[in-house]
């Protein structure tokens, strides 16, 4: 929330400005005002600016110091350090080499990188981390007095009532009626899918049968063109005239007379 950004911002204030107070106390100033370097290093037992400049520059490219910070000197009595962290260049592994001046916090000149080619500069790079805290002060001073002027807009939206919610609440309600709309008309299809599927993988296809298996199991018509026994027909004969007797129907007649008549 704003109001913890605020408090942040302001803590962190406060401990800048007692860091910058306790540099001021011990500062030395030439007779323009710049500060006098008072830089001391540890591994370095050389006191002139060009040999420590050399000394720093050699630290910058040999030191590894995987991710943690290490004391290398001091700056008026603020710790020097230095961290290692690793780095891409040229598509190869490598690890930079950053110094920082520690006090409540921790500051950096040209974001941490001494001058390889200058040892002046070099040297010189922990004083001005010091000399630029007013600045960085001034930037949080300035930046919490922006979220202070936003917070009396902030709380009145916030503790404004929302008008909307009667709106919201029937919005719920229509989509969760459309909702069960939907459910109800996609449901009969699901099924009807899920039985048609189901139809074709119970189907069980009937074993195969040879041809005289398949003709005995069909039932075919009685050929109208059979011929009836002869013993079932009535017989009609005789060529010409009558025969005695006349014409006779059934079996035994016709056994009796087959030598008067024709065969048919």
């Amino acid at each position: 929330m704003i109001t913890h950004d605020i408090a942040n911002n302001e803590a962190t204030v406060a401990q800048m400005k007692a860091d910058y107070a306790r540099y001021e106390a011990v500062v030395q100033r030439d007779k323009d005002g710049n500060p006098i370097n008072n830089l001391t290093i540890d591994s370095c037992r050389l006191t002139d600016e060009k040999n420590m400049g050399i000394h720093l520059q050699g630290l910058a490219i040999n030191t590894n110091t995987n991710r943690r910070y290490q004391r290398i000197g001091e700056i008026y009595g603020f710790p020097i350090s230095i961290i290692s962290e690793p780095t891409v260049v040229d598509g190869h592994e490598s690890v930079q080499n950053r110094f920082v001046v520690e006090g409540n916090l921790k500051y950096k000149y040209n974001n941490g990188f001494i001058a390889m080619s200058d040892t002046h500069a070099a040297c010189m790079n922990f004083v001005n981390a010091l000399e630029k805290i007013p600045g960085i002060i001034a930037q949080f001073e300035e930046r919490t007095a922006r979220l202070k002027a936003d917070v009396p807009q902030l709380e009145a939206i916030v503790s404004k009532p929302w008008g909307k919610e009667d709106e919201l609440k029937q919005l719920k309600s229509d989509l969760a009626a459309l909702d069960r709309k939907i459910t109800a008309t996609l449901a009969p299809k699901k099924e009807e899918q899920d039985g048609e599927v189901n139809k074709q993988v119970n189907t069980v296809e009937p074993p195969a049968q040879s041809t005289d298996s398949k003709k005995s199991m069909v039932a075919e018509p009685t050929n109208p063109y059979q011929r009836e026994p002869l013993s079932s027909r009535i017989v009609i004969g005789g060529c010409g005239a009558t025969p005695p007797g006349g014409f006779f129907v059934g079996t035994k007649r016709q056994a009796d007379n087959r030598a008067a008549g024709p065969k048919l």
